[in-house]
């Protein structure tokens, strides 16, 4: 009986997380004209940008001719830490300078620091030379 009590205090408690650390589902809803010059950067396969939209930011990433990856800055681990943003990107791989967490770009999973989870992702698609970012 009391390993019992035992098991099912453990479960509980180790599957109730608060709800911060999730990142919050916020609506995205964003049209970018890729031929006005602050998207220039989106021209070249492997280039990316940060744009407003989404909890911390949105990172719109060019991954092939005609596809984008994009995710919320907001980095999975400890997501309700002020600094829990994604910097940087370098070569591909996304950085939180808060927690040193990397994430590969390409599908956004984490592959080197404390983050377990992946970058959220938003929904794209292209029509024409217009990105529509969604949830």
């Amino acid at each position: 009986m009391k390993i019992r009590i035992l098991a099912l205090f453990c479960l509980l408690f180790f599957s109730c997380q608060k709800e911060e650390d999730y990142i919050q589902n916020v609506m995205v809803d964003i049209d970018l004209n890729l031929t006005l010059p602050e998207f220039s950067d989106l021209q070249t396969v492997g280039n990316y940008i940060f744009i407003t939209g989404g909890v911390k930011g949105i990172i719109v990433y060019r991954q092939g001719f005609d596809s984008y990856k994009t995710y919320d800055r907001n980095c999975s681990f400890e997501p309700s830490l002020s600094c829990a943003r994604i910097d940087s990107v370098n070569s591909s791989i996304a950085i939180c300078k808060c927690c040193n967490s990397k994430f590969l770009l390409s599908d956004g999973t984490p592959f080197d620091g404390p983050a377990l989870l992946p970058l959220k992702k938003y929904d794209n698609s292209l029509l024409g030379d217009v990105l529509h970012i969604y949830n």
